[in-house]
């Protein structure tokens, strides 16, 4: 049953996408093989995150993962204790160092109940995670404005941050992206010393910034017919603007560690040049479908599924078997065993409309009232 429900989702997702799919040029996919080495080529040089980087590259099979974790965390407080930013005052150039392309590696939170990456899309007990499965997370920090996308001007924000949630469905026919654009805006003396007056621990430091998001921007996208690695999407903007406080814990020329200002989990983020992580350029330079168009459609399904499921339309849709069937008089086994097909037919037909109408209702709820993914905490919106 579960199978069914997943399919019809996926197939309703695959005819939305067709009605308003981008004409931009579908974005190669990239398997992890192709990646793996990324890692490996990374270790045994001399810099202080060499350590890090071999345990994250370590197979499951040579550690366990509690044992992983361990390393990991011991290691990355090792790091932090020992790292102090080049510049101890205001100028902005102190973040220049961060800036790069890098993938999410590991996170190391307080619970492990916590999901501080992907929000809504990644929670494994969530309704993505049923139709989609997360293949790669990125956090990218660019030079100001490096998309034309900013809403702060140049003396507030330093820098651009994007967050990417890379998932596939249905073996790789579909695709769905998720990207968080946001402004960096560098904490105020005085906003840091307000936040460090409750702490004990995990005290932010000069290079703690508030993130400031856009709407999240929904990529839903389907395979290219004879390409087993292109992709045309459907753009999407669903959601409120949200924004969370980011510090840097460590950084050197191939590892950044970020702490989160509220919670204290860490992210080991690993500086890339994966020609995946650069997708995200040919994603936002195409404009949202929207919103009024995409219930305008979702709507129109919905109608058209209960016109053929409770209405007259089931005939019109029965109407490919042979119209000799519901003309014959005949009584003969033959003529009897094809009009009980066309009856099973018919009732075919209601059942499947009637579900993609379902469907199609929820699709139209979730645009006209979707948080994009976010994840909420209080009031205070939860990004990836």
């Amino acid at each position: 049953m579960m199978f069914l429900a997943r399919l019809l989702v996926s197939m309703y997702l695959a005819v939305i996408t067709t009605a308003l799919v981008s004409p931009k040029p579908g974005l190669k996919s990239y398997t992890d093989a192709e990646r793996k080495h990324t890692l490996f080529a990374l270790r045994g040089r001399d810099i202080e995150s060499d350590n890090l980087l071999s345990i994250l590259s370590e197979d499951g099979t040579d550690i366990s993962g509690q044992k992983k974790k361990s390393l990991l965390r011991k290691e990355v407080s090792s790091l932090e204790s020992l790292f102090i930013s080049e510049e101890q005052n205001d100028d902005p150039t102190r973040f220049n160092p961060l800036i790069g392309l890098y993938e999410v590696a590991h996170v190391i939170t307080n619970n492990d109940k916590e999901n501080p990456v992907g929000g809504k899309w990644t929670r494994s007990d969530g309704f993505a995670q049923k139709l989609f499965k997360t293949r790669k997370t990125y956090q990218h920090i660019l030079p100001y404005n490096s998309t034309g996308l900013a809403r702060y001007d140049g003396e507030t924000s330093v820098a651009e941050a994007i967050n990417v949630v890379s998932l596939d469905g249905l073996d790789g026919l579909l695709r769905a992206t998720v990207i968080l654009r946001g402004d960096v805006v560098p904490l105020s003396s005085e906003e840091l010393k307000d936040l460090n007056a409750n702490r004990k621990t995990n005290l932010l430091s000069n290079l703690a910034i508030r993130a400031h998001f856009d709407a999240p921007r929904i990529f839903v996208g389907k395979r290219q017919l004879g390409s087993q690695d292109a992709f045309k999407y459907l753009p999407l903007q669903l959601g409120p603007l949200s924004d969370v406080i980011l510090d840097t814990s460590f950084n050197d020329q191939y590892v950044r560690i970020g702490m989160g200002g509220t919670s204290g989990t860490r992210f080991v983020f690993t500086r890339t040049a994966d020609e995946e992580a650069k997708e995200y350029e040919a994603l936002l330079q195409q404009p949202p479908a929207k919103k009024s168009k995409l219930l305008g459609i979702t709507t129109s399904i919905l109608l058209m599924s209960f016109y053929i499921a409770f209405g007259n339309g089931t005939k019109l849709a029965a109407a490919m078997v042979p119209s000799f069937i519901s003309k014959s008089t005949l009584l003969s086994p033959s003529m009897v065993l094809l009009n009980f097909a066309k009856m099973s037919v018919e009732r075919l037909i209601r059942v499947i409309a009637g579900a993609t109408g379902l469907v199609a209702g929820l699709g139209a709820l979730l645009i006209a009232f979707s948080s994009g993914g976010i994840e909420r905490d209080g009031m205070q919106p939860k990004a990836a």
